[in-house]
């Protein structure tokens, strides 16, 4: 386990009973620990050399931080979530998807822009096809709004310097951090004008 994770835990375990105290409804809670992530993240030290280590040109890497159904005694003040890091290379992108629960990016190091959009279903083929029209360059240490499963679910994240990798933190409202519905690999092409991607399964 990778010291960032260990000092994760510890931090998203103190969140968790400092939103207790406060009455903080579990339903609400782990939209509460974004936030309270977002900035004690930014006050403290984040030392990512351990998934710096797991940069890859062949494949972005993924790895589950954080379950809250693991931190017994807790898991009882908040619906079930889990923190996931993505790592990017310089300029490497994560495969365009969606979600079946509600989920959020925080980016901890690094540049990323992120593309969304939502998924639609081509007439009589049954092709999920992904359009991606929107997209918003994440900002360190400030969580982004989150994605809800019935709208503007879809999307991908890139790394947007060329030159270094970056890091974000994706929360799942997810008992195991598993949420990927579909999966859209195949670029249809992008409009000129507009700059929307088109994807299909």
């Amino acid at each position: 386990m990778s010291s960032f994770s260990l000092a994760l835990q510890s931090l998203v375990d103190a969140g968790v009973t400092k939103g207790s105290e406060m009455g903080v409804p579990g339903d609400e809670m782990p939209r509460w620990i974004w936030r309270y992530l977002g900035i004690n993240l930014s006050m403290s030290p984040v030392v990512v050399e351990d998934l710096l280590l797991k940069v890859s040109r062949k494949a972005y890497y993924r790895e589950v931080l954080y379950r809250s159904l693991d931190s017994q005694g807790l898991c009882k003040y908040s619906a079930p979530f889990a923190i996931v890091a993505i790592v990017l290379s310089p300029g490497q992108s994560t495969v365009t998807h969606d979600h079946d629960v509600e989920c959020g990016p925080l980016l901890i190091y690094g540049e990323v822009v992120e593309f969304y959009g939502y998924t639609d279903k081509l007439q009589n083929s049954g092709t999920g096809i992904a359009i991606l029209d929107r997209s918003r360059r994440l900002k360190v240490f400030q969580p982004e709004a989150y994605f809800v499963p019935e709208k503007n679910n879809t999307h991908r994240l890139q790394e947007a310097s060329d030159q270094s990798p970056a890091i974000a933190l994706n929360l799942y409202v997810d008992a195991h951090g598993r949420s990927i519905r579909h999966c859209f690999p195949n670029l249809l092409g992008i409009e000129s004008k507009s700059g929307a991607e088109w994807w299909t399964e």
